[in-house]
């Protein structure tokens, strides 16, 4: 009998070794929230602790310019495939990627990260090159999905920007390209991203946070202003334009407009109402730091202040986008119970190392004294935080994809109204 159960044990774990390869490619959120949050702790590690363990971090120029690259359109391309594919049926009525279509949007993925380690010894063509094809692929599944849909068109629009945002500034970083120069195209990444919270945790928050209140028998909704959630983006798009143009102080005045906008927003959200269920208060806390952000790297631009704006770039994109993504996928893994999310103590470990993360980056130009070690301690924090949630994100891997995959319920119901993607957007 004791052999018997061993070969029963043995047996129920070559079938889940075998069964994880086939789950993990059953939707684009599992296998790509994965690649991220690896993503997030390797490269940052590399960037910050390479050169002390006699590794140098790759280069595309500067070493920096290769880390602003890889933790946006590294990471923030992995989380935005992540969201925006698994999101597609409800956005478009179109089919989400699956098995080896899915698989193989994965490796070209990887491919660009592999060959942006040695971009500077490679022939262009080869460093663009899957990049340009992760994208492609990307936005053939939206304008497919959206044909015949002009309200559905600005999808497969936005990554389509995203690619060539990619190439144009990998190509400028090395010496390829003369416009934009690299600070203008990281600038863009940087606002593209912007603009992408904007739209996602400016739909997702209020929505979700309607939906828990609504169960709780809380009568009182969050209050909308659709004048500031336009208001809001044609701005960030504004800021976009000045960018790309060089106008570097309108573009910081606009970004501080645009901050005070989405304060607006957020002004009316209940944000304290749900300061008891992590899932709806992770989205509150991550869409907090974008309205701070913006207005303190416009801010940085256009007064002395004891952060540059690339302080607050960091802090913002930690913060709002990383946050987000963070927030987003550990819905996925959390456990359900009836309309209810709950989150295990792995992934609110996480979300607390990265709100550390953020506080500590915040902090150290404001102690010089202690600047290199509250880096050092952002830095740690950040991939303690993404390794612990990919711990936690281990039983979303595995079975049956939940429907709907971000929120809790029957399928089709508790999805908030997508305002600030056109109107009628519900969230997967």
């Amino acid at each position: 009998m004791h052999q018997q159960g061993q070969q029963r044990a043995s047996g129920t774990g070559q079938q889940h070794a075998t069964a994880l390869p086939h789950d993990i490619l059953l939707s684009p959120h599992r296998i790509f929230f994965v690649l991220a949050g690896l993503w997030a702790v390797l490269a940052l590690a590399w960037f910050q602790w390479g050169y002390a363990v006699g590794l140098p971090c790759p280069s595309l120029g500067t070493p920096t310019l290769w880390h602003a690259h890889e933790m946006t359109v590294g990471f923030g391309g992995a989380c935005m495939a992540a969201f925006f594919l698994t999101a597609l049926p409800n956005w478009t009525g179109g089919q989400r990627p699956t098995g080896a279509a899915l698989a193989g949007l994965a490796v070209l993925w990887l491919a660009a990260r592999a060959v942006l380690i040695g971009a500077e010894g490679l022939p262009l063509w080869l460093v663009l090159g899957p990049g340009l094809a992760f994208y492609t692929g990307f936005t053939a599944i939206f304008a497919r999905a959206v044909r015949g849909r002009w309200d559905r068109a600005f999808l497969p629009l936005a990554i389509a920007f995203l690619g060539l945002a990619d190439a144009a500034f990998v190509a400028s970083s090395l010496g390829a390209l003369a416009w934009p120069d690299p600070a203008a195209a990281t600038r863009v990444l940087v606002l593209f991203f912007t603009i992408k919270v904007s739209v996602i945790a400016g739909g997702m928050t209020p929505a979700f946070t309607a939906n828990h209140l609504r169960q709780s028998d809380n009568a009182r909704a969050p209050r909308l202003r659709p004048w500031a959630d336009r208001l809001g983006l044609a701005l960030l798009l504004a800021a976009l334009v000045a960018t790309l143009a060089g106008w570097a102080q309108a573009s910081a005045a606009l970004l501080i407009a645009a901050g005070l906008a989405q304060l607006a927003r957020m002004v009316g959200w209940r944000s304290w109402a749900v300061r008891g269920y992590a899932p709806a208060a992770m989205l509150h806390l991550a869409f907090a730091w974008l309205p701070l952000g913006l207005v303190l790297t416009g801010a940085a631009t256009l007064v002395p202040l004891p952060w540059r704006a690339a302080d607050t770039i960091h802090v913002m994109m930690m913060g709002a986008m990383a946050g987000l993504a963070l927030s987003i996928a550990s819905r996925a893994a959390a456990r359900r119970a009836g309309t209810v999310l709950h989150l295990g103590p792995v992934l609110l470990l996480a979300y607390g190392a990265i709100w550390a993360a953020v506080l500590a980056r915040m902090a150290a130009p404001v102690w010089l004294g202690a600047y290199t070690g509250l880096l050092s301690l952002a830095a740690g924090l950040w991939c303690i935080g993404w390794a612990a949630f990919v711990l936690g994100y281990g039983p979303a891997l595995r079975g049956p994809v939940p429907r709907p995959v971000f929120n809790a319920g029957p399928a089709g119901h508790g999805h908030g109204p997508g305002r600030a993607m056109g109107g009628a957007a519900p969230w997967s």
